[in-house]
């Protein structure tokens, strides 16, 4: 019911971004007209909605955030180095399935949309805007995406399914919510690797890490 509620919360938010924008337009706030800037404000607004929608969550689970969430323990730094020889022996199979799957769409025409957060890297000239886009990229996004795919979504299926169905289920929304048709898959297989670090050390500081060093790498 909670997981539910969550994702409704969400689902709220996002749809109400675009009249958000529009009242803001009317307002005199002649900035959101800019297709980047409101791209990087509303992606900042999602992930700082999320983050609290997960602290609320968490909290009718346990007296403290970082016990709900496995963020505590005192074997961080060697569960860390683990999750992070993992994602190293992962990385060739993901940057191989991108290959193959950016060479399928240039063999058959496909010129996938370039995503909002890639045209603000690489296309903004302006410091700020390209400071606070990767703080969000390589930091914020990652914390944020974390708590709830594995968290949250990941946990809620697995009281529920199997291992196996836990982790498809929540890696494929995972990859759905992130990128277009060249990247699902790929971005999937990072997925199931951060729901797998989750499950087999029982904390979110081994996906959280990996997920910062793939993003800023």
């Amino acid at each position: 019911r909670n997981m539910r509620a969550a994702m409704a919360l969400l689902i709220l938010v996002a749809s109400l971004l675009p009249f958000v924008r529009i009242s803001l337009m009317a307002w005199g706030h002649a900035w959101v007209g800019e297709t980047r800037l409101w791209s990087l404000l509303a992606m900042l607004l999602l992930d700082g909605w999320l983050l609290l929608v997960v602290w609320a969550f968490a909290l009718t689970k346990a007296p403290s955030l970082a016990r709900a969430l496995g963020l505590s323990g005192r074997r961080r730094l060697r569960l860390v180095g683990q999750s992070l020889r993992s994602y190293v022996g992962l990385f060739p199979w993901v940057f191989g399935l991108l290959w193959i799957m950016a060479t399928l769409c240039q063999r058959l025409g496909i010129q996938p949309p370039l995503e909002p957060i890639h045209e603000l890297l690489f296309e903004e000239d302006r410091v700020l805007v390209v400071a606070l886009t990767v703080v969000l990229a390589c930091l914020v996004g990652p914390i944020a995406e974390e708590l709830f795919f594995r968290g949250i979504l990941f946990a809620a299926i697995r009281t529920r399914s199997s291992r196996l169905i836990a982790i498809l289920v929540s890696s494929s929304l995972f990859a759905a919510v992130h990128t277009n048709l060249v990247g699902f898959l790929p971005i999937a297989l990072l997925g199931g690797l951060l729901a797998s670090l989750y499950e087999r050390t029982g904390s979110l500081w081994s996906s959280i890490v990996v997920h910062i060093v793939h993003n800023t790498f």
